[in-house]
C-alpha cells in the first residue's frame, strides 16, 4: 500500500536555518562568523531539541571547539569532535585536501558519535546535526575531479543528503568565497556553482560594513521556502589570547537579528550591508568629473525607454537593457528623483497588475 503523502512533512532542527535531514551550504569569507553561527545552532539545539553535534574540522583546534561549545551555553556531553590535518593548501592558504575523507571515514565518523551519544543521557540526546568544515578540505577528490568541477561537487552532495536520510541527521557545510565584484551575489562562493545550487538550502555569509561585529546572510538556494535574509552581531565567550595593544583573540557567539523574507526585501538588506561608503555616497554629494551615479545611469535608461516605446516600461525590462538587476534602495532613489524632476524626465510612474510599477510618457 502506497504510503499517505498528505502526512509528509518539513521539520527543523532550527527554523529556519536547519532543515532536518538535508545538507545546507554555510559560505563566505573569512571573518564572517560562519562557524561561530553554526557552533550557536549547536548550542542551541542541544536545549531545544535535546540533540547532539558531531564537529568535523580541519580549521580549528579542537580544544577551541569544545570551548566554545560550552561558553556558548551548550549542554555537556552534546559534542563530538574529530579533527582532520591539512595536507595541501592552495595558492590562498585554503586548505583543499587532508587526513580526512569524507567518501571513507564520514559514515564511520557519524556511526561512532551516535553511539557515544546513547550512552551519555538518559533518555539519551540523539546525534541530529553533523558539521563539516570545510567541506573541500575533508573531501578526497578523485583522478579527474576538482571542486571547481559541477560533476564532482554534485557527486559529493548527492553522497551527503544520502548519509543525512540514512542517519537522520542534518549536515551543515561550511565553505569559502572569493573576493572581488561579481553579477550576483552567491557567485563569490569558491568553485563550482554547484556547491550553492546543489543543497536544498544554502547561505551566504559578509561582514556588515555599516557595523563593527555584525554580520548579513542570505539565502543563495532554497527548495523549502521563500528567499529571506538576517542579520547577526558577534559577542566574545572566550579569551584565547590577550593583547596590550590590538584586539585579543577570542571564539564568538553569534546573536541572530530579525529576519526578513521575501527575495526584494532580502537582497536590499544584503546589498545595504555588504556595499562600500563610496557606493552609498555616490551621486548625493556635489563635485565636477565623478563617474555618473547608478541611480543616475538607470534614470537616464528608463526616460530613454519611455521616450522611445509605445508601451509602458517595466523594471525587468530596464534589468535586461542594463544586463543587471537593481536593488530596491536603488529604485526608490530612481523614483525619486524622476518625481522631484518630473518636468526634466517627463516620465510618469504608475501602478499595474499585481501592483507591478509601470514607466510611461506624460502627456
Amino acid at each position: 500500500m502506497a504510503r499517505d503523502t498528505a502526512t509528509a512533512r518539513l521539520s527543523y532542527l532550527l527554523d529556519p536555518y536547519l532543515p532536518s535531514r538535508c545538507v545546507v551550504g554555510f559560505y563566505g569569507r573569512g571573518g564572517s562568523a560562519k562557524s561561530s553561527s553554526l557552533a550557536s545552532a549547536a548550542a542551541e539545539i542541544s536545549h531545544s531539541m535535546d540533540a547532539s553535534t558531531l564537529w568535523v574540522s580541519v580549521e580549528e583546534l579542537t580544544d577551541w571547539i569544545k570551548v566554545r561549545h560550552i561558553k556558548i551555553g551548550g549542554m555537556e556531553g552534546t559534542l563530538a569532535v574529530v579533527a582532520a590535518v591539512a595536507s595541501k593548501k592552495d595558492t590562498q592558504g585554503r586548505v583543499v585536501a587532508s587526513s580526512f575523507n569524507v567518501y571513507e571515514h564520514l559514515e564511520p565518523a557519524i556511526a561512532g558519535a551516535k553511539a557515544q551519544f546513547e550512552g551519555i543521557y538518559d533518555p539519551p540526546r540523539p546525534l541530529r546535526l553533523v558539521v563539516l568544515d570545510t567541506a573541500v578540505g575533508l573531501t578526497t577528490w578523485a583522478k579527474g575531479e576538482s571542486p571547481n568541477d559541477d560533476a564532482s561537487v554534485k557527486r559529493l552532495l548527492a553522497y551527503l543528503q544520502a548519509l543525512a536520510e540514512r542517519h537522520d541527521v542534518t549536515i551543515a557545510i561550511i565553505g569559502h568565497s572569493n573576493k572581488g565584484k561579481h553579477d550576483h551575489f552567491a557567485d563569490t562562493v569558491a568553485g563550482a556553482s554547484a556547491w550553492t545550487n546543489s543543497p536544498r538550502l544554502s547561505f551566504v555569509h559578509a561582514r556588515d560594513r555599516r557595523e563593527e561585529f555584525a554580520c548579513v546572510m542570505q539565502v543563495a538556494k532554497s527548495n523549502l521556502t521563500q528567499r529571506f535574509a538576517a542579520s547577526y552581531t558577534t559577542e566574545p565567550v572566550h579569551t584565547l589570547h590577550e593583547r596590550a595593544e590590538g584586539a585579543d583573540s577570542v571564539l564568538c557567539r553569534v546573536n541572530f537579528g530579525e529576519i526578513v523574507w521575501g527575495e526584494e526585501d532580502a537582497t536590499e538588506l544584503y546589498e545595504a550591508a555588504t556595499r562600500r561608503q563610496n557606493e552609498d555616497e555616490e551621486g548625493e554629494g556635489g563635485g565636477g568629473g565623478h563617474k555618473p551615479s547608478v541611480v543616475s545611469q538607470v534614470v537616464t535608461t528608463v526616460t530613454q525607454m519611455v521616450h522611445t516605446s509605445a508601451e509602458p516600461v517595466t523594471r525587468d525590462a530596464v534589468h535586461a537593457r542594463a544586463g543587471r538587476e537593481f536593488s530596491r534602495r536603488e529604485w526608490t532613489k530612481v523614483d525619486d528623483m524622476l518625481a522631484m524632476a518630473s518636468f526634466t524626465y517627463k516620465v510618469a510612474i504608475n501602478r499595474g497588475t499585481q501592483n507591478r510599477v509601470l514607466y510611461e510618457r506624460m502627456p
